[in-house]
């Protein structure tokens, strides 16, 4: 009666506690994939926004001002809460956004009923403009917003001062040595061009009523002017559209018969013709560089869109070619205004139809509403995240624009782009650079290819060695032998990667270089020795080989090894000598243009495949010691040797761990951080070269997070490199669980 009581109880607390332990084992495995979900989720989450386009909203739209005067100049403050704009007749009238009404006026120092001619901006951090006028003056003036805080809140007070007021001379000579003495300078500024650099020098390039091409440089340090004439360089045609670089270096003058000029300001005194080049889509009607000044917009009378730059040729030349073409207007393209933050330009044709384009990509982002009237001014916000359009009526309108990666697309992080100073497309990444006018490069194509080639090396280097050891350790070795390298080699896998990238980037790298030639004599007489030490070990009577026992024969390859390492140690500087002229690494240069670098793929291969051999030697021990010990004694009772039985038998039986082994390695290969970012030189190139370095994207992850603006474009190009990590990875593992799967039942026979 005791028993039959009291086992039941004792059932039931078994029963109880394999339910609470399988909805534990449960509860684990599905937070386990719910943990995979939910990174795969966030990356994605990250990464999503790059794929959003460029969008445009209007926020306002009213007449800003009565009277006949037209409009040539327009911008706004940083927080869009004043906007300008610059009349014919000199005015300059102040508005906040939040009213239809003036909210003050100033007005320029013009004369009588002198009146503007041409305006235009010239400087990427402030309001700085330059105007010319019909009585051949050309006054330099800025606006300023200054910020005023009380306890009422932020204001926005606008002020305009007038910088300069220069006068054309009457009748002068230019400082030039090719102006003629008779050259004189007329009194009318019909289009103008104006930049200022940082040190304050300026820079006007000027058409007059004659079509005649002026440059004035003016020195601010020695308070000095320079004129240069530059119409004997135009011949017969007339000048319809020029542009001066940002920082006052560089002018392009578009003639009316399609040939391009482009003059190098950078002597002061001097203004010399470094290129010309002939359009094929008709005359240029407009022209501005671009950030960075590289690259020129030029819109045409025939509503082409294109991106010139400067390619250096063979002969070691710089000459404008045509880099990208845009979606063109249906009228002659008027304006052209350009971005301070990045490469984005923004064009609009005689009808008033605008568009917004991205230089980089090669891409038109937004095509604008067509409006009522023509536009006669337009202006990017200083934060480029708005435009201010101003029309033949004067009625401003705003629209936000939303666009924080243009630089973005698919083509751009996968395909080759032709990037500024680059003499074609390239896969480039290059995420930052010396000035907020840098181009970004953002391409994943090198950082992909360098997590392959990495693992490619690391498993040319490990999974020899791991398989090999594995197939000894299950299939040959004494017991007792096995017990002490299978704990040693899974031992392997507890060292910190960070310390095997630490000696393998300051120890091993400098010792390979040093013995880079002894290393490769080594891999060549190794062999060899090795195929005559078996011969002497075949040599030796059977009565003595019979007396060690059986997997002990593995102590006979240490001296080999020995004697190979001397040996390569001995003869590495006398066949370096007489092969290569004594210097490898310079033989490798001169002969094959093959530059070598200290930390290259081989270091690379060494160090990480030495912790990917712990995983694949374990798993692959592990799937040819549970062979049935009934496939290999069937094996041997019918007659075939051990290596026989290993190679037909065992090994296909436990082919299905073998590959999961392999695609593991291939995994923790792929994943590993800091070995590849300490072992290599980091370089992200697009190199088979086994001498360079490479970027692989787990490293590229590790170095350029803590310095990626949150939110910004390197942020998220980042997340989505960690993505194709994660997916690649997950790839990786799910096609070992099938092909092993696959492998295990096609085998299951034996």
């Amino acid at each position: 009666m005791l028993q039959t009581e009291t086992k039941p109880k004792h059932y039931q607390k078994v029963i109880r506690a394999d339910r609470w332990a399988r909805r534990l084992i449960t509860f684990g495995g599905y937070g386990i994939i719910a943990s995979i979900v939910a990174i795969l989720l966030f990356l994605a989450y990250q990464s999503l926004p790059l794929a959003k386009n460029a969008a445009i909203k209007t926020l306002f739209t009213f007449p800003a001002s009565q009277g006949p005067s037209k409009a040539l100049l327009t911008g706004i403050d940083p927080f869009q809460e004043i906007f300008y704009i610059l009349d014919e007749a000199g005015h300059v009238q102040f508005y906040q956004t939040a009213g239809t009404k003036p909210l003050s006026e100033a007005q320029l120092p013009l004369s009588g009923n002198e009146k503007i001619l041409a305006a235009a901006k010239g400087s990427l951090s402030s309001e700085l403009f330059a105007a010319g006028t019909d009585s051949g003056r050309i006054i330099t003036a800025e606006v300023r917003f200054q910020l005023d805080y009380s306890e009422s809140g932020r204001a926005v007070i606008p002020s305009l001062s007038v910088k300069e007021i220069w006068k054309i001379p009457a009748a002068g000579k230019a400082a030039s040595s090719n102006a003629a003495s008779s050259d004189t300078l007329p009194d009318h500024v019909e289009k103008l061009a104006f930049s200022q650099n940082e040190d304050g020098s300026r820079f006007y390039a000027w058409v007059d009523h004659q079509g005649a091409l002026w440059v004035r440089s003016y020195d601010a340090e020695e308070e000095v002017d320079y004129l240069h004439p530059l119409s004997q360089y135009l011949g017969e045609s007339s000048v319809t559209a020029l542009t001066i670089s940002n920082h006052g270096e560089n002018l392009v003058a578009a003639a009316a018969n399609g040939i391009m000029r482009w003059f190098d300001l950078k002597d002061l005194e001097k203004a010399a013709l470094r290129d010309e080049w002939s359009i094929s889509n008709g005359p240029a009607s407009a022209l501005s560089y671009l950030l960075g000044d590289q690259a020129v917009a030029i819109g045409t009378a025939a509503g082409a869109v294109e991106v010139w730059f400067p390619v250096r040729t063979p002969s070691n030349l710089m000459k404008f070619r045509q880099i990208h073409s845009f979606r063109s207007h249906s009228a002659a393209v008027a304006q052209i205004y350009h971005s301070s933050r990045n490469r984005d330009f923004l064009t609009i044709d005689a009808e008033g139809a605008a568009q917004l384009h991205y230089s980089t990509t090669g891409k038109t982002e937004v095509q604008f509403p067509r409006p009522e009237f023509s536009i006669a001014a337009g202006a990017f916000a200083p934060k480029s995240d708005g435009i201010l359009l101003v029309d033949a009526q004067k009625r401003f309108t705003l629209f936000r624009l939303d666009n924080p990666h243009p630089e973005s697309t698919v083509k751009a992080l996968f395909g080759k782009v032709w990037y500024e100073g680059y003499p074609g497309p390239e896969f480039v990444w290059q995420s930052t650079g010396g000035s907020d006018e840098f181009e970004s490069k953002l391409s994943l194509i090198p950082l992909i290819f360098g997590t392959l080639k990495g693992t490619l090396y690391a498993l040319l280097f490990s999974v020899p060695i791991a398989l090999l050891a594995a197939i000894y350790v299950s299939q040959f070795a004494p017991f007792r032998l096995s017990r002490i390298v299978k704990p040693t080699v899974e031992i392997m896998a507890a060292l910190p990667s960070v310390v095997i990238g630490f000696l393998a980037g300051l120890y091993f790298s400098p010792l390979f270089e040093q013995y880079l030639m002894s290393t490769f004599v080594f891999l060549i007489l190794l062999p060899l020795i090795f195929l005559a030490g078996v011969a002497a070990w075949r040599a030796v009577p059977e009565s003595y080989r019979m007396k060690i026992r059986p997997g002990f024969e593995v102590l006979f390859i240490i001296p080999v090894i020995l004697i190979a390492l001397q040996a390569s140690a001995s003869l590495g500087h006398p066949v370096e000598n007489f092969l290569f002229r004594g210097n490898f690494q310079q033989w490798l240069y001169t002969t094959w243009g093959i530059t070598y670098e200290t930390r290259n793929s081989f270091v690379v291969g060494f160090a990480l495949g030495f912790a990917v051999i712990p995983i694949i030697f374990t798993v692959s021990e592990d799937a040819l010691s549970n062979v049935p010990k009934s496939l290999t004694s069937a094996s041997l009772a019918l007659g075939a040797s051990r290596w026989q039985t290993v190679r037909r038998v065992v090994i296909p039986a436990a082919s299905g761990g073998i590959f999961a082994a392999i695609m593991l390695g291939l995994g923790r290969a792929v994943g590993e951080t800091m070995i590849v970012l300490m072992a290599t030189g980091n370089t992200p190139i697009i190199d088979f070269n086994p001498f360079n370095g490479f970027r692989a994207m787990s490293a590229c992850i590790a170095v350029e997070i803590p310095e990626a603006p949150v939110g910004g474009t390197l942020y998220r190009v980042l997340f989505l490199t960690a993505l194709l990590l994660f997916v690649f990875t997950f790839v990786l593992n799910t096609l070992s669980s099938l092909v092993g799967e696959r492998l295990r039942k096609k085998y299951a026979r034996f």
